[in-house]
C-alpha cells in the first residue's frame, strides 16, 4: 500500500506545474509541523527532529526556487521570511519547544491561503515560474 501511495505522490509531483508545487510544499510543511508538535507533546523527540529537518528541507527548496531578478520586492520579502522560518525551525529543534513550530505553521497557513487565492485570480501561473526539479514529498 505504501508503495502505491509513494508512486502516486511521485507522479503527482512530476506532473504538477511549478505553481502547484509551491502549493504542495506549503501543504507538506504544515503537515510536518503539525506532526512535529504532536511528536514533541508525546515525547518522541527523534521523530520530531526528523519532521523538523524535513520541514527545513522544504524551506530550503522554497528559498532556492525564488527568482530574485524577476521576483522583485515579493521575492526579497519571501527570502527574508523563509530565512526567518529556517532560523525558528533550528531553534525549535534544539529546544524541542513547540512555540516556534506553531508560529512557523501559522505563517505557512497564511502563505498557503494567499498562494491559493493568487493562483485562482491569475489562473495557472506555471508559464511564468521556471521549472525546478527538487524535493521528494513522499514519505
Amino acid at each position: 500500500m505504501a508503495g502505491n501511495i509513494n508512486a502516486y505522490l511521485e507522479n503527482r509531483v512530476r506532473t504538477a506545474s511549478p505553481a502547484k508545487l509551491v502549493e504542495m510544499l506549503y501543504e507538506k510543511a504544515i503537515e510536518l509541523l503539525d506532526l512535529s508538535v504532536e511528536n514533541i507533546k508525546k515525547g518522541d523527540l527523534q521523530k520530531a527532529h526528523e519532521n523538523i529537518i524535513r520541514t527545513q528541507d522544504i524551506v530550503i527548496e522554497l528559498n532556492l526556487s525564488l527568482n530574485m531578478e524577476k521576483g522583485g520586492e515579493i521575492a526579497k520579502n519571501l527570502r527574508s521570511l523563509y530565512n526567518y522560518f529556517y532560523k525558528r525551525l533550528v531553534e525549535a529543534n534544539i529546544s524541542k519547544d513547540v512555540t516556534p513550530l506553531v508560529e512557523v505553521r501559522n505563517f505557512f497557513k497564511e502563505l498557503l491561503d494567499v498562494w491559493r487565492e493568487a493562483m485562482k485570480n491569475a489562473g495557472d501561473v506555471s508559464t511564468r515560474i521556471p521549472e525546478r526539479k527538487g524535493l521528494d514529498l513522499s514519505g
